[in-house]
């Protein structure tokens, strides 16, 4: 039976009714697909994105204490901090499984450089941002923590002198500890603050200042490393943008001597270790110190001095266009020295951004500065090394790693550690 005009305007009316519905489901269907392809590309990609460093690592008698910064977003211990990377104090048994691990949260970004055992506990030092300011600055105040022997926090101090602090080493005395590091003018602060450069602070176990004595301009002095020999304190570190140091101090904070070296890379001598009668200092050289700052060449360093700061002997060790030597240390009659190489990537740097390849890179040394063997990683990714300690049968290095031939995928960067012989071959990586 035919329809008459007002049915077919009802029927009319409802199949677009219905045409409506259908369009308004099709277009949530895409637009949930293209949240949930979002979403998953963005959960994929942070995936990835993992940080968890080592800057320092010591041996105790039952495995390894080690201190850096992370973000935690693969630790049993601690929360993912997804904005910030915060300090990290860990404790590794002698299988390398962690015991513990514990994180400095106050503030905002933070991290440790050093770690001791003292009667109580641990110390760990380095530094801290505290404020939205720091963050835009890139200044930290120093930073010291105290923990017991499981872990947890007991005290902890701040520490701010002419605007940017840090510490990056603590030595233990009787009845004490020494920290050193440097505290600096802000980026952009004109002026001088007669407090600051390079720096050493005593304090006694309650966290009191016993004694302070600074160093160099408070543009850019810094101690990187300090050993204790007999009655003095040795340090090495810079004094100016390019300029190393080595210095002489009482375990009072009087000044013996302070003497320079032109010319290093800006972060100046790294690392100081004595053998025999002699010191022995690791850090880099700048070859061509008239170039423009991105096409110098640095080389590997090793400084040969007496104990009044006299220059006996160095030697460099040169590949691709920077190298530096980060830590030294010695095995007998011989010295080893753990740094890294670096390079331009061409391929993945942009307009504004440089992509720097890091390679870690171990020597070996007589104390005649003459170099038995050496070894480079060579994978892809980022390996750089921090820290080595001598074994009975070889030498453990640790530092971290984003390469799939270490462990990990070439983006997350993950704290390791390597074994090599006494030949300076690798035996395993964890």
């Amino acid at each position: 039976m035919k329809k008459n005009k007002k049915e077919l305007k009802v029927e009319q009316k409802r199949l677009i009714k219905w045409l409506r519905v259908i369009i308004v489901l099709c277009i949530s269907i895409i637009v949930i697909e293209a949240c949930y392809i979002g979403l998953s590309y963005y959960n994929r990609t942070k995936s990835i994105v993992y940080t968890d460093t080592l800057n320092s690592f010591k041996e105790t008698d039952d495995g390894y204490l080690v201190v850096g910064n992370s973000d935690f977003k693969n630790s049993e211990f601690n929360s993912y901090e997804k904005d910030y990377n915060k300090a990290k104090f860990a404790k590794y048994n002698s299988d390398f499984e962690v015991e513990f691990e514990s994180a400095y949260t106050k503030g905002y970004s933070s991290y440790f450089s050093d770690v001791i055992e003292y009667k109580d506990g641990f110390i760990a030092v380095g530094g801290a941002q505290y404020d939205e300011q720091q963050v835009e600055d890139n200044a930290t105040d120093g930073l010291i923590v105290l923990y017991n022997k499981e872990g947890k926090q007991v005290d902890t101090k701040s520490v701010q002198i002419a605007g940017d602090t840090t510490f990056n080493k603590v030595l233990l005395v009787d009845d004490g500890f020494i920290v050193v590091g440097q505290s600096i003018l802000q980026n952009m602060v004109i002026g001088n603050d007669p407090d600051g450069g390079a720096l050493i602070i005593k304090y006694d176990f309650d966290l009191n200042e016993v004694w302070r004595a600074n160093y160099g301009g408070s543009k850019s002095g810094n101690f990187n490393d300090a050993i204790i020999d007999g009655d003095y304190l040795y340090l090495v570190g810079k004094d100016a943008t390019r300029y190393g140091m080595i210095a002489k101090y009482t375990l009072d904070g009087e000044q013996v001597y302070a003497k320079t070296y032109e010319y290093t890379d800006t972060v100046g001598f790294s690392s100081i270790v004595k053998v025999g009668d002699d010191f022995f200092v690791a850090g880099s050289k700048t070859i061509n110190i008239d170039a423009k700052d991105a096409d110098k060449v640095t080389e590997g360093l090793i400084l040969k001095y007496n104990s009044d700061g006299e220059v006996l002997d160095e030697v460099t060790f040169s590949r691709n266009n920077a190298l530096r030597f980060n830590k030294i240390v010695s095995d007998g009659d011989n010295l080893i020295v753990v740094g890294h190489t670096y390079k331009k990537d061409e391929e993945k740097s942009t307009d504004t951004y440089n992509y720097l390849d890091y390679r870690g890179i171990i020597v070996k040394y007589n104390t005649d500065l003459e170099r038995l063997a050496n070894n480079k990683e060579n994978g892809e990714g980022i390996d750089y090394f921090s820290d080595v300690i001598v074994t009975s049968d070889g030498y453990l290095v640790g530092g971290a790693s984003s390469s799939k031939e270490l462990g990990s995928n070439n983006k997350d960067y993950r704290t390791y550690f390597l074994k090599y012989n006494k030949d300076l071959e690798r035996q395993w990586y964890k």
